[in-house]
């Protein structure tokens, strides 16, 4: 089991360092060609969040989100690894290019890594304040 850990937190941690980096093209080669990608939320009001299926299109996040958002801090306040999962907790801030609002959530990443690439990516975001601030 520890070797299946050790694999989870390598390929999470990985990903973690690239988005702190924002070389988020890097990440392609740490996803599965199938992924199931989600955070939950009002797709209307946030195009970024839809469901995502394909490794392009996990890739393809950063660069849909940023053309939305301004990001002014993220911070990961703890790790864990267990056999094939993953959960990073945290907290951010964005800016909303379309009001100028602050969005401030805290966040839970939840990872699942198969033979070494993310196969299940679930965010979890305060999505009725991302809400307040999307609206004018």
């Amino acid at each position: 089991m520890e070797s299946l850990t050790t694999k989870t937190k390598e390929t999470v941690e990985a990903y973690l360092n690239n988005m702190a980096s924002k070389n988020y093209q890097a990440n392609a080669s740490l996803f599965a060609d199938n992924v199931e990608w989600r955070i939950p939320g009002n797709k209307a009001k946030a195009p970024w969040i839809r469901d995502r299926n394909t490794k392009a299109e996990a890739v393809g996040f950063y660069e849909e989100l940023f053309r939305y958002v301004e990001g002014i801090s993220f911070e990961i306040t703890g790790k864990f690894y267990d056999g094939d999962q993953a959960v990073v907790t945290g907290h951010l801030v964005s800016r909303m290019l379309s009001t100028g609002k602050l969005f401030d959530s805290l966040f839970t990443i939840q990872v699942t890594v198969t033979d070494g690439l993310i196969t299940r990516y679930i965010l979890l975001e305060d999505s009725y304040n991302l809400v307040e601030a999307l609206t004018a």
